[in-house]
């Protein structure tokens, strides 16, 4: 069965998006409490940690959905690319950054600042990536998309043996090499360096980027798929135990284990992607055409989601307790999450409703 919705949307790129969403708030609710207590034996810091240790797949899978999806497009002109792709982005950009700047200095901060010295203040923080944590993602993808024009000759270029090679040596570069040098600081207090990893086209979300698009267009020998779901299934227990001992060393949070970039997150990815896009068929049997038509809605909504959440979860001022036991935290937090996402959903979909607003709050997207 091809499970292919009647918008000719893909199921399982449908269901990532969702995930991925999802998985976004979850690491930004709880990293109140990951921040704000050095108590690691307390519940609350491990509900926190495990929910938020579990969630990192999120930034990774983004990328390799947005590679698998722009990288097979062929791109006729630079022009009409970065109109579609591009402009699209830095709308809702300058949008929000003005949004969250405004909540942020008069209703946070309580400042007194005139409009000039916003303005001045603004565009400083524009330029610099300063005015909300969670935009830093659209100055990445941004950045990314840029090269698009020119990757995407390579990539058509490329044999499947050619990008295994761009694959590994990014692997190598990008991920292995971070976890040498990480584990190897946490040991002796000295980061290595090896000048010949650096490899600046093998750096970066670049490579997460292709490995997308490969992982979507190429089918993986069983063996190897299985070695990726065994390593995914180990990342994702094995991260918030590691978490956990790396941060007793020095008494804080420490998050080695949490970044996009580290090999537990690198496989929870890897192994998220191809088990969905193994099992779409059969997702696909079990789902019927109106529970297809909200998933596709919702990961429809998932980039809008992704900019208004935080200002939902600001508004609610919610936050699992420190001393809360663990029961209490868990549910707290699951409750929340869901709260925060359907908030949010209903909030972009009714925004959805005006072209005009969709436009400049999200880039068009709904």
């Amino acid at each position: 069965m091809n499970s292919v919705i009647p918008s000719k949307r893909i199921l399982y790129v449908d269901i990532l998006r969702i995930l991925s969403i999802i998985a976004v708030i979850i690491l930004h609710y709880t990293a109140e409490v990951l921040t704000n207590t050095n108590d690691f034996n307390s519940a609350s810091w491990w509900i926190s940690n495990g929910f938020n240790s579990v969630s990192r797949f999120a930034v990774p899978v983004f990328f390799m959905i947005s590679g698998a999806m722009i990288l097979r497009t062929e791109i006729r002109s630079y022009r009409d690319f970065f109109k579609k792709r591009v402009v699209p982005l830095l709308i809702p950009l300058v949008s929000w950054s003005i949004i969250y700047g405004l909540y942020n200095q008069y209703y946070i901060l309580k400042s007194k600042m005139n409009l000039y010295e916003f303005a001045v203040d603004f565009v400083y923080r524009l330029v610099i990536d300063r005015n909300y944590v969670h935009l830093w993602f659209l100055y990445a993808i941004i950045a990314v998309y840029m090269t698009v024009p020119l990757i995407s000759k390579f990539i058509k270029n490329c044999s499947e043996r050619d990008l295994r090679y761009y694959l590994l040596l990014w692997f190598i570069v990008s991920i292995a090499y971070r976890f040498v040098s990480d584990a190897v600081f946490r040991v002796t207090d000295q980061y290595i360096n090896i000048p010949i990893m650096n490899i600046p086209f093998f750096m970066g979300y670049l490579g997460y980027f292709i490995l997308g698009y490969y992982l979507f267009h190429y089918e993986l020998p069983l063996k190897a798929k299985n070695i990726i779901y065994n390593l995914g299934v180990i990342s994702f227990f094995l991260t918030p135990v590691a978490t956990y001992f790396v941060s007793l060393r020095d008494g804080v949070l420490d998050e080695m284990f949490y970044g996009n970039y580290s090999i537990t997150t690198f496989f929870m990815a890897c192994g998220m992607f191809v088990f969905f896009k193994e099992k779409e068929e059969a997702i696909g049997e079990r789902a019927n055409h109106k529970i297809q038509k909200l998933i596709s809605s919702i990961s429809k909504a998932s980039f809008s989601i992704y900019l208004i959440h935080l200002m939902v979860e600001m508004m609610l001022s919610g936050g699992t307790e420190v001393d809360a036991t663990f029961l209490d935290a868990a549910i707290s937090l699951v409750l929340n999450i869901a709260v925060i996402f359907g908030i949010s959903y209903v909030t972009v979909k009714l925004l959805n409703l005006s072209k005009s607003i969709t436009y400049i709050l999200f880039g068009g997207r709904g």
